[in-house]
């Protein structure tokens, strides 16, 4: 097992600048070194600026409030002063740049196993317009010295869940600055995201009835609007330089109306026109934290990451450094999110440990687990605060050696065996074209790999042993194999034979010319009479005799992806009135999946036209399966690995042609449709498909990620197939997923394609109420989760209102001499285009 990279935060006073010149080791440099020679740290941790730096941002950049300034025979000389910090501050928006003082880290030589941090105290997602624009013009200051230093990478604070509104310009800055250094640029940028909103897991509890609900809502508003106030206070106590242009007309006529309505009606929104306005004291944070209450998915902090990359075009640079500051959230669906994002860094700091009965840190059965799956992505672990001796028993030590024991346990990232390892390595997450096996001649090496799994042929032996054994042991039988490739099926049957004490002529037909030279000396040496050899390709060749049993192993990753079907179609003419195939069926299998990497990858520039509609063969590592059981709100929705459709050898209802084959193709093709809930707020980057065979009675061969541990436990021939999106497709919680899949051919039936589309809904719960027209409030509820108000008659809006939206009544629902029906609906949020219409971009050929 790889031993992850775990990084010392260095504590304050931290060491001092170069005194000396070159090549004199600067106090860093030592400091560095000591922790990395005295420890078993692999890195260290220190912030790229200091306070000196944030003193002369304030200066140059936050004014003073009028009440705060002098005033009489010193306003002179105030004004003169503020020219002159003026003038200053805008050469430095102008030229930019840190002063020696004012940062840690100045000399290449001390960027070697370094992970530097911005300054804590920038705003890009200030509500004051001037704080942003200052704040980022700061940051890019930093990030130049950053890449200045070939530093391996900035960790940035997470923007602020109290300043939502404006986490797209936090994305924009962040978008700006992946573009500095151009494409040779090296240094990374990380999102410091938390792992959870602390109110929100606070509020989503039990569900809860209505009333209930609202009873808490004063509450919950006065934490944020503190926490909203606390967070000015600390970070900023003066008013912006910037923010001085005068308001519009509209604006001061919004305000008015807002502070009207907070007056007279204690905050409502409404007013007497029915005039629908935002409470002044209401942000968008409430909302999601009113979701999450009666969803039970606490996504803010996940939602505001996938803002932040959406925004910057999933750069390849831009990575998350996941804080575990806060507790975990208690869904281990809310968890697995962070498996499919580019999570380079966890943040450990010293509270997130628990003391032991002996008083040594330790963590949560919970977080060591979510470690354990974490490590598939080789993260780096900062461990924060290690020297404040938070815990009685271990000192700062115990902290590195604890996480270095945890995360030294082995687990499988895959679901693959360890002893695949040393096949897989390299595979995770890797782009593979799917196989052409008919237009298309495999090497050896290919074969090579395909016959070092021991599972997929103690399989097919057992399942050619159990259909011998249920054939008169006083005959002679025929068993014929078709794409035999180097041998090994054929290998198997004569053990089965052996074992199920039969006799058999055995047959092994093969089109690869390479490999029937492998065949002809296996024949010579190893198997000589017991086997006969024809070379050719299994649908017009001709054998001696019909056969009891056929066996093949034509099965791709999404069963019959590499035309399996059409092979063995042309094939069924060996076979007896009563033969046997084995396989003797297959199904298809498809999954909703979140991958940034993948999604990254099949986007990149360097792939050719059409990558985005073309099927990928892809042992998924860094993968989300983001479906869930059950029948959702609507009761639509399947299961959480839905089947798509089936294949039975053989067919005995088919039109054939003079030689035995079929007459066209067209029974091959296929349709499906499926309904998938979406238990959390996830991004939808593709679809997995996987497949299971019946080869005979009951032995089978399965990639179903929830079968295939009991169906052929650890085999690894087959990867899931990967059907990408050209655009990604956000899914909030609770919604619906329709998938529709088609398996195509043409009028000649020379070539087979998929085609695959995607449409999202969300399920909203109509109340139609009978009672005196007037006072009607109806009430759509989509997913339970949002309430609308009706005024006036007509259709309502069912995104109208947000939870505990103010225009909401509570008791709306319970009026006097009414009966309610409810009905369960779906309003259309999002929808892809066909992929790969026509088979334009990816086909197989027959």
């Amino acid at each position: 097992m790889p031993r992850h990279p775990i990084a010392f935060s260095l504590p304050y006073p931290l060491p001092t600048l170069p005194t000396k010149a070159r090549p004199e080791p600067s106090p860093l440099q030592q400091s560095i070194s000591n922790v990395l020679s005295s420890t078993d740290y692999d890195l260290v941790s220190l912030p790229l600026t200091n306070e000196l730096w944030q003193d002369r941002w304030e200066k140059l950049c936050l004014r003073s409030p009028p009440e705060e300034d002098e005033n009489g025979e010193n306003q002179e000389n105030v004004n003169e002063e503020r020219e002159r910090i003026d003038l200053e501050a805008d050469v430095w928006r102008r030229d930019g740049g840190l002063k020696r003082n004012e940062v840690n880290v100045t000399r290449l030589e001390e960027s070697q196993a370094v992970i530097t941090t911005a300054a804590e105290w920038l705003e890009l997602d200030s509500p004051d317009e001037g704080i942003r624009f200052d704040s980022e013009l700061a940051l890019r200051s930093e990030m130049a010295q950053a890449l200045y230093l070939s530093l391996p990478v900035l960790i940035i604070p997470a923007p602020s869940l109290a300043n939502r509104d404006y986490l797209p310009s936090y994305a924009r800055a962040i978008s700006n600055l992946l573009q500095m250094g151009g494409s040779s640029a090296f240094t990374q940028i990380s999102i410091r995201i938390p792992i959870s909103d602390p109110v929100e897991l606070i509020t989503q509890g039990p569900a809860q009835t209505l009333p209930s609900l609202h009873s808490i809502l004063p509450q919950q508003q006065q934490q944020q609007q503190q926490q909203q106030r606390d967070s000015t206070t600390n970070k900023h106590k003066r008013m912006s330089s910037l923010s001085t242009r005068p308001t519009s007309m509209h604006q001061n006529q919004l305000q008015q109306l807002i502070n009207q309505s907070n007056s007279t009606s204690n905050g409502s929104t409404m007013n007497h026109q029915n005039l629908r306005i935002a409470s002044s004291s209401a942000n968008s944070t409430m909302s999601s934290k009113s979701i999450a209450s009666i969803t039970g998915d606490p996504s803010s902090t996940w939602e505001m990451w996938d803002c932040i990359r959406t925004l910057c075009n999933y750069h390849p640079r831009l990575s998350v450094t996941l804080d575990l500051t806060n507790p975990l959230p208690p869904s281990v669906g809310a968890l697995a999110r962070w498996t499919a994002e580019p999570v380079k860094y966890i943040w450990l700091p010293a509270g997130s440990f628990i003391p032991n009965a002996k008083g040594y840190p330790v963590l949560s059965k919970a977080c060591q687990a979510f470690l354990r799956g974490m490590g598939k992505q080789n993260p780096t672990y900062v461990l924060h605060g290690t020297t404040i001796q938070k815990h009685t028993a271990g000192g700062p030590n115990a902290y590195l050696q604890y996480v270095r024991h945890i995360t030294s346990q082995p687990s499988s990232s895959n679901g693959l065996p360890h002893s695949a390892d040393e096949f897989t390595s390299g595979y995770a997450d890797y782009l593979q074209a799917p196989l052409q096996p008919l237009m298309d001649d495999l090497g050896s090496a290919t074969y090579d790999i395909f016959e070092r799994d021991p599972v997929k042929y103690r399989q097919y032996e057992e399942a050619i042993t159990l259909a011998l054994a249920d054939l008169p042991a006083d005959q002679k039988h025929v068993v014929t194999v078709v794409g035999a490739g180097r041998g090994p099926l054929v290998a198997c049957t004569l053990r089965a034979l052996t074992r199920s004490n039969r006799k058999a002529n055995v047959y092994a037909v093969e089109k690869n010319a390479n490999a029937f030279i492998t065949l002809q000396e296996r024949k010579a040496i190893e198997w000589g009479d017991q086997v006969e050899i024809f070379f050719g390709d299994m649908r017009n060749v001709d054998v001696p005799e019909k056969c009891d049993i056929m066996v093949s192993e034509l099965l791709g990753s999404f069963g019959d992806n590499e035309l399996s079907p059409e092979c063995l179609d042309g094939a069924m003419r060996f076979l007896k009135p009563t033969g046997i195939s084995i396989p003797t069926s297959y199904t298809a299998h498809v999954a909703p999946i979140s991958s940034s990497k993948l999604f990254h990858d099949v986007h990149q520039p360097s792939r050719p036209a059409g990558a985005t509609e073309t099927p990928y063969v892809v042992m998924m590592s860094q993968v989300n399966l983001i479906s869930g059981d059950g029948g959702g709100t609507s009761g639509r929705c399947g299961e959480k690995v839905q089947q798509c459709w089936q294949f039975e050898h053989p067919r005995r209802d088919l039109i054939l042609d003079a030689s035995g084959a079929p007459l066209t193709n067209t029974h091959n093709t296929r349709s499906s449709r499926h309904v998938f809930h979406i238990p959390h707020a996830a991004t939808l980057h593709g679809l997995a498909g996987y497949f299971e065979a019946h080869l005979y009675s009951n032995v089978g061969l399965s990639i179903h990620p929830d079968n295939a541990h009991r169906v052929s436990p650890e085999m690894f021939s087959w990867f899931p197939l990967y059907f990408p999106l050209k655009e990604s497709l956000y899914l909030p919680s609770g919604c619906e997923l329709e998938v529709n899949l088609w398996r195509l051919c043409d009028s000649r039936g020379k070539k087979i394609w998929y085609e695959w589309a995607v449409e999202s809904y969300l399920s909203v719960t109509q109340n139609n109420s009978t009672q005196s027209t007037s006072n009607i409030n109806g009430n759509l509820t989509p997913n339970g989760s949002r309430h609308v108000s009706l005024s006036g008659g007509g259709q309502p809006s069912p995104l109208m209102d947000a939870p505990f939206s103010p225009g909401f009544n509570p008791n709306s629902n319970n009026q006097p001499n009414q009966s309610i029906n409810t009905e369960i609906n779906r309003i259309k949020i999002g929808q892809t285009s066909l992929h790969n219409p026509g088979g334009q971009h990816s086909w197989v050929g027959l």
